[in-house]
């Protein structure tokens, strides 16, 4: 096991990640690391059973160098789905982040080999759940300011819209963030807050069941929501433990979780908003003010999606859901345009270059009668016809 200090005084080398797109096979993102960097124990675990929490990869070895192909297939880069989450999806999110790095050790791996970086978090819309990048080197690519910035972002930019949960979360995060406390917690909050028969049953039909609008319904004064970040005394980091690490497999034993605390400085808190996002909706001018899409399908779908982002920013593409009440994306169908899916596409911006993604929509997103990949960037120029599923939602980008 790995202490505290051990953690700060890493001295990690870069790992260079290269994303490759394919119209036809979709998203690989390709590593590169020494053959005598290679973790033989781990790479032959996950070769026979690989775990579902990391992205399934395979390997050629030339010339002294490993190459390792990580296919990302239908998920979707987590960042994607940012903003305002139902109660069941908010706690899977975060169950499904935390549990891999305290149960890698049942497949030799190690969790400073994760990339723990939310630039790398893939997310299945179906099993909402989230799949690591892992490289199988005997370096370590991560530490634990990683860890705390990943964990920060997340909870800043993932909401749900109840103030109990939100704070809890907040505070397992400010207060010597501890995973396997948090876990513990996170389950124990949701068999507490609903009439549903228990966690694993909410989990296994969370498409399934109508959460209650006063789910989670005890209020906080909005004044004593604001969150101050305490100040945390300094500790002897000998005896801390950070991950477990366990040598063999042994799925009979009882995972604990982290058994001691781990520090983590959260910024202050004031007010926690979703992502902004346009205020683009189905009554927008018909007058693009920038770069857009110019509605050239049926007439009763909105006539312009005006596409106002800056560099580096994404806009996102959707149908309103009804079940959560909110608006998730920056541009929303209307609740009955059933081909659109509730987060069916984004569209991303570098300098002056804008590319669209399709999030595994259930119809599709076509550019020019092609129907794209699912997570694949597609570059968009002047007068491609992006069309949203297949009931005549049809653009041409301007």
């Amino acid at each position: 096991m790995s202490n505290l200090g051990d953690l700060k005084s890493l001295n990690n080398s870069n790992c260079e990640i290269e994303s490759k797109n394919d119209f036809l096979t979709g998203t690989y993102l390709i590593v590169k690391i020494p053959e005598n960097e290679l973790d033989q124990n781990a790479l032959h675990t996950i070769q026979t059973d690989c775990p579902d929490f990391i992205l399934p990869f395979n390997y050629k070895i030339s010339n002294g160098q490993v190459e390792l192909s990580y296919k990302v297939g239908s998920l979707c880069k987590l960042q994607y789905f940012y903003g305002d989450i139902s109660h069941p999806v908010y706690i899977l999110i975060w169950q499904s982040l935390l549990r891999p790095l305290l149960e890698c050790g049942d497949w030799f791996m190690n969790p400073l080999s994760f990339i723990l970086s939310t630039d790398y978090l893939y997310y299945d819309k179906s099993k909402k759940t989230i799949a690591y990048v892992y490289v199988p080197s005997t370096n370590r690519y991560s530490d634990y300011d990683a860890f705390n910035k990943m964990a920060i972002e997340i909870a800043k930019n993932i909401t749900v819209s109840d103030p109990v949960l939100e704070n809890k979360v907040l505070r397992s995060i400010i207060n010597d963030f501890n995973p396997g406390e948090f876990l513990k917690m996170s389950t124990q909050y949701i068999k507490q807050e609903t009439d549903v028969g228990g966690v694993t049953e909410i989990f296994n039909k969370i498409d399934e069941i109508n959460i209650s609008e006063d789910f989670g319904n005890t209020q906080i004064p909005e004044d004593e929501m604001i969150i101050q970040t305490p100040e945390i005394p300094k500790k002897e980091t000998e005896g801390f433990k950070v991950f477990g690490n366990r040598n063999k497999k042994k799925p009979e034993t009882k995972r604990n979780g982290y058994k001691n605390a781990m520090p983590v400085n959260l910024p202050v808190i004031t007010e926690h908003k979703p992502p902004e996002a346009s205020d683009v909706t189905q009554e927008t001018s018909v007058l693009l003010s920038g770069p857009g899409l110019r509605c050239i399908g049926r007439p009763h779908f909105p006539q312009v999606i005006d596409v106002a982002i800056e560099e580096g920013s994404i806009f996102s593409i959707g149908r309103f859901d009804a079940s959560v009440g909110k608006k998730q994306s920056s541009f929303e169908f209307d609740k009955k345009t059933k081909a659109v899916s509730r987060r069916h596409a984004v569209i991303e911006r570098s300098g002056e270059i804008y590319k669209i993604v399709d999030l595994s929509s259930s119809a599709g997103t076509f550019v020019n009668d092609k129907k794209l990949p699912p997570n694949t960037p597609h570059e968009l120029v002047a007068g491609s016809r992006v069309s949203f599923g297949n009931l005549g939602a049809d653009y041409v980008w301007e």
